[in-house]
Formats: C-alpha cells, sequence, structure tokens
C-alpha cells in the first residue's frame, strides 16, 4: 500500500511538472509572437465588445446575428434576436447593460430590447456622397455618447450624444484608409480604432486625433477591437476568418 501511494505522488508530481513546464512554453511562444489566436464558430464576424463583467465579449455577424464569446473564442451563447440585418458593430453601456447595434445596410444605430427579441432605432445616420457597403461599420459606448466610424468614402468619425438625442461632431480622419471598428477606453477618455486594409490599430483621443498606431498585419481582415488598458492587450475579431486575436498592446 505504501508502495502504491508512493507511486501515484510521483505521477502526480511529474503530471504537475509536464503542465508547468506546457505552460511556460505556451507563455514564451506568446511572448514572442506578441499575440494569441482562437477559433470561434462566428462567420462574418464584424464586430466585438465586452460584455457588462468584462468575463466575455458579445460579438455580431453581419449574416448570423448576435453572440456571447468566452475569451478563448467559444460560443457561451447565441441571442434569441433573429431579424435580418446587415450589423457590422455592436457596444453595451457597462452601467445600464444597454446594448447598441450598428446595421451598415440601412445606416441605423439600433438599441437591442432588454429581452433581446426586438431592436428600436435610435438614429439613422445619412453620409452625402456615401458609398454602398462602406458605411457605419464601427461603434463603441462612452459617457452617454455613441462613437461611430464611416468605413470609407469618407473615413469618418460620428459622436452621437444619447442625453440630446442629436449629432454631435463629425471628424474625418485622414490618417484612415478602411475605418473597422471603434473602442471607447474610459481608462483616459480615449478612442482605439483599427483599420483592415492597413492592418493597424489607432489610439487616438475622443476628437479624432492620432495619438498612436501599431501593426497588426497577422490579422487578415481586422473588423472588431477591444481593450484592456490593465492587462495592456488588445481583443482582435477577424472577419475573413472567423478568429479571436488577444493582442499584446505596444502603444
Amino acid at each position: 500500500m505504501a508502495s502504491f501511494k508512493r507511486y501515484v505522488a510521483v505521477l502526480a508530481f511529474l503530471s504537475w511538472v509536464i503542465i508547468s513546464c506546457n505552460k511556460g512554453s505556451d507563455s514564451s511562444v506568446i511572448k514572442e509572437k506578441g499575440y494569441e489566436e482562437f477559433t470561434t464558430e462566428v462567420v462574418g464576424l464584424s464586430g466585438i465588445c465586452f460584455s457588462n463583467d468584462k468575463a466575455s465579449l458579445f460579438a455580431v455577424s453581419d449574416k448570423y446575428g448576435i453572440f456571447e464569446l468566452n475569451t478563448d473564442g467559444s460560443t457561451k451563447r447565441k441571442f434569441s434576436y433573429n431579424g435580418a440585418n446587415d450589423f457590422e458593430a455592436i457596444t453595451a453601456d457597462p452601467v445600464t447593460g444597454n446594448i447598441y447595434l450598428a446595421d451598415e445596410g440601412q445606416m441605423n444605430l439600433l438599441l437591442l430590447s432588454a429581452n433581446e427579441q426586438s431592436v428600436s432605432l435610435v438614429t439613422h445616420i445619412t453620409i452625402n456622397g456615401g458609398v454602398s457597403n462602406k458605411g457605419i461599420e464601427g461603434l463603441a459606448y462612452g459617457r452617454d455618447t455613441l462613437y461611430a466610424v464611416n468605413q470609407q468614402s469618407p473615413t469618418l468619425l460620428i459622436k452621437y450624444s444619447l442625453g440630446s438625442h442629436m449629432e454631435a461632431t463629425r471628424t474625418v480622419l485622414s490618417f484612415a484608409t478602411y475605418l473597422s471598428d471603434i473602442f471607447f477606453d474610459a481608462s483616459d477618455n480615449s478612442l482605439w480604432i483599427c483599420d483592415s486594409y492597413q492592418k493597424k490599430i489607432f489610439h487616438c483621443n475622443c476628437n479624432g486625433g492620432l495619438i498612436a498606431s501599431q501593426d497588426i498585419d497577422f490579422v487578415a481582415k481586422a473588423e472588431g477591437i477591444v481593450v484592456d488598458r490593465t492587462a495592456n492587450v488588445a481583443w482582435i475579431g477577424c472577419d475573413q476568418t472567423g478568429k479571436l486575436y488577444r493582442i499584446k498592446l505596444t502603444i
């Protein structure tokens, strides 16, 4: 019996050593590459945002609706809403839990109902001379304001005040080529924007002034972004592959 117990103890110790070594190896690889890559089942992954507790991510597909993803890319649930929308972006108010969506086809900003069964119009966005399928592509909630980006022709940052129910400002972002998503960073009241053509993420002030940029050329088509400054990482969703990336920030 004593020999058997010693055998079990040795096996347990060796298992711990192997697991620890594997973790160390994974960490080394991640440190070397600067990112982790996860597979999701979301086809046409077009936008992401944090859930209210930041333990998971809400994601939209321009074909298949709204999902909640675990941080390893696995699906936690699919939302019950099943309307025929061209969703390209999603964001949430961390205090109220309200979820807002951008429908590029209709150029509408929408509010998801509390029971997740329907959507209501927040505002319609008109872009004079706008190009079909190059419209509202990103959306972020920040301090009673919705920040939206028009993808191209022109590359616009649009601020919409939820308090006054009016559009506040429009700013052309001359540094951008193809705006794909936007995130409001409450840690310093700034914005993070991804550009799927340039394969970059931009850090900006809330007026669209460029602070810094970082290359993400390993992401085929970045169309979703959220940032965790405490962990110094950005989460990027890829529309082309459906993959989710956890990227170390260098800016």
